[in-house]
């Protein structure tokens, strides 16, 4: 179904209001309404630009570049050369970077060593962001097997100052956040814990409970919540600034649902130390002190117990299929530990990228400080098809209509299996750059980067969508005349 808008309904949509437009921009370009055009090559460039003359679209700053993997220009580009901020794109140059410094088989290690006559136990832990409470169990009952009831001291080696753990160009709104935890040596169950806030009588404040009480209580929490019959706000979550206090305002019906929100953890190695002593106090082991230690200088013994992580071939499709920025870090911290003066030119140059069109802050895309040319998207994912690991680079992408965050926004279009790709998200700023499949040129990849716009993430993905189906659908066509 082609929906055709006559040209009287195009006029006055331009005189609506900005929240009328973007829902009634949104209704035209969803589902079966997504127009799905034949369009010859030479046609494409003229109907990208004018659905980007839409009042509501052309507000923002877009830049766009799409490139057949067969050719060797674009076949069309806007403002293409142009630096934006990527957001999560930014996870599709951190994770070629792994692959291409560290191999498709490397793996984090977490190292148990028994020293002084086994009365003295170190942990050297390497920034595995996959560690999870049940390898501490593991660690537990290795060591009651070997026999161990008393530990006289335990220590911990994280080599990760904590000032490297968030990177400075961060939002400090955001850093109270799961989705911006801290990013240290010792990472446990993704250093994040939920926060449940659930309704009492009416009048009462709301009840916080916490999925992790070793976590949880390394916050302070000032709960100005409420129970209301006909709330005002929902419920937020605010830290007080240099403090490991959170402030809970808004509200939540009697007979609403529980609100859960996902927090960082406020001191990682902390948190590993004491879940650590809490399993091995369930397997009847003691500790009589406790250390952390930033020294990774090597144990000539071998270590009792090695713990490793999925190898980076499987990593990365956390990091770009489920948009995950602990491990997006964690992988930037693996390829060089964190500096204010890293100089990353050389890292990018051997990925094909003039590092002039990059400027790179940290590995998520959470900083507002990265840089990048849509352009430079396209080129990258053009040359990680060129190499050993470019099979898999491709399958650590979404799947459009079937995984990740692709896995419902396609799901209704011709491109189901048919698009790979990464999307980002940050607010004023949305993208999508991946492969999608033409049957006149083959594989396609693109990029399409927004920012500055005071529209909703939602009706931004619906106008992308729109372009992706155009770039999709295009055919070789007859010269006129044939």
């Amino acid at each position: 179904m082609v929906l055709i808008l006559p040209s009287q309904w195009k006029k006055h949509l331009s005189l609506l209001p900005l929240s009328l437009t973007g829902v009634f921009f949104l209704f035209l370009t969803t589902g079966v309404g997504a127009q799905t055009d034949r369009l010859c090559p030479a046609e494409l460039g003229q109907k990208l630009a004018t659905h980007l003359q839409q009042p509501d679209l052309g507000r923002a700053q877009w830049g766009i570049a799409i490139q057949p993997l067969t050719e060797s220009q674009p076949v069309y580009q806007y403002q293409a050369d142009r630096l934006f901020i990527p957001a999560s794109n930014q996870k599709l140059i951190t994770t070629a970077m792994a692959l291409q410094e560290l191999g498709p088989n490397f793996r984090f290690a977490t190292q148990v060593y028994q020293l002084d006559g086994g009365k003295k136990v170190q942990i050297i832990t390497s920034g595995d962001p996959s560690l999870t409470l049940e390898d501490l169990t593991a660690i537990a009952k290795n060591l009651k097997d070997r026999g161990v009831t008393v530990i006289e001291e335990l220590v911990l080696v994280d080599a990760i100052a904590p000032q490297d753990y968030q990177r400075p160009s961060w939002e400090w709104d955001d850093l109270h956040y799961g989705y911006a935890p801290p990013v240290n040596g010792a990472i446990l169950a993704g250093n994040q814990v939920s926060l449940t806030l659930t309704p009492q009588d009416l009048g009462e404040p709301l009840a916080p409970t916490w999925s992790d009480s070793i976590a949880g209580e390394q916050w302070q929490i000032i709960n100005q919540t409420q129970t209301e019959v006909d709330p005002a706000q929902s419920p937020q979550v605010r830290q007080i600034f240099g403090q490991r206090q959170l402030v809970l305002t808004g509200a939540l019906p009697p007979t609403g649902e529980p609100r859960e929100i996902t927090l960082a953890v406020a001191d990682p190695p902390g948190y590993f130390l004491a879940s650590l002593q809490q399993k091995l106090a369930e397997q009847g082991i003691t500790v009589n002190s406790q250390t952390l230690s930033t020294d990774t200088t090597a144990i000539a013994l071998a270590p009792v117990l090695t713990l490793t992580s999925a190898p980076l071939s499987a990593l990365i499709k956390t990091v770009n299929q489920d948009s995950n920025n602990l491990y997006a870090e964690a992988l930037l911290n693996a390829i060089q530990l964190p500096s204010s003066d890293t100089n990353w030119q050389s890292y990018l140059e051997r990925l094909g990228l003039a590092p002039t069109t990059v400027r790179l802050r940290d590995g998520s895309g959470l900083s507002r400080q990265d840089l990048v040319t849509p352009q430079t998207l396209v080129q990258l994912l053009i040359n990680q098809t060129q190499g050993s690991t470019g099979t898999i680079y491709q399958q650590s992408l979404a799947v459009a209509g079937r995984s990740g965050t692709l896995e419902q926004s396609f799901a209704d279009t011709p491109l189901v299996g048919k698009m790979r790709g990464k999307t980002g998200t940050l607010t004023g700023v949305v993208s999508l750059t991946g492969y999608v499949e033409n049957d006149h040129w083959g594989p396609v990849a693109f990029s399409f980067i927004v920012n500055n716009s005071d529209l909703g993430a939602a009706v931004l993905r619906e106008a992308m969508k729109q372009m992706v189906l155009w770039t999709a659908q295009v055919e070789k066509c007859q010269p006129s005349g044939q």
